[in-house]
């Protein structure tokens, strides 16, 4: 959801009034002005889905990190669900990534829109919460080995491959997936 600029300046004038009169409600008047002001509307439909109608998409960007966030979430569980064995056979099949299985971030200085969009998501709007605090600057680009992830993350969901009815992965299943970070030609 994009802003001209006269609905910015009555946002930001019916927000300071709404915050001024310490009026109760279930609308956040500094979530919407700091929504509002930095360009990122789209998170008013995320946190207030009931109040606006037809929103369209949402801005690029913004499927993508739900999914990368989304996918991080049942690798960890799922690493954290390991027992001995399993920690040993991921990391004998994905010797580069199944020692520690942890969300890097988004690199600040390429992917910085993306490392927004995380925070917003994770800090804002209550989402993902198992990574409030760790949305960090990856220092490294993530994009190519996030989306070789997400392809064989989404094969290996739409197969149910995962080993519980929960959706968490088996050592076979999170191995390949963090393998997919790594460039091909690497391998």
């Amino acid at each position: 959801m994009e802003f001209s600029n006269q609905q910015k300046l009555i946002i930001t004038l019916l927000t300071d009034i709404h915050s001024h009169l310490e009026i109760e409600s279930d609308i956040d008047p500094d979530f919407v002005q700091r929504m509002v002001s930095s360009g990122q509307g789209w998170a008013l439909g995320w946190k207030y889905p009931g109040l606006f109608e037809d929103l369209g998409d949402d801005p690029e960007g913004v499927k993508y990190v739900a999914d990368v966030l989304e996918m991080w979430s049942v690798l960890e569980e799922s690493f954290k669900n390991l027992d001995a064995a399993g920690l040993k056979a991921l990391a004998d099949t994905s010797p580069h990534s199944g020692k520690d299985v942890k969300f890097p971030g988004f690199d600040g200085n390429n992917e910085h829109r993306y490392l927004h969009i995380a925070r917003i998501f994770v800090e804002d709007l209550d989402r993902w919460s198992e990574f409030t605090g760790r949305i960090v600057n990856s220092h490294m680009p993530t994009t190519d080995g996030y989306r070789r992830m997400l392809e064989v993350f989404d094969e290996i969901r739409s197969n149910k491959m995962s080993n519980s009815d929960y959706g968490l992965f088996g050592v076979e299943a999170l191995a390949k997936v963090l393998n997919g970070w790594r460039h091909p030609s690497l391998a």
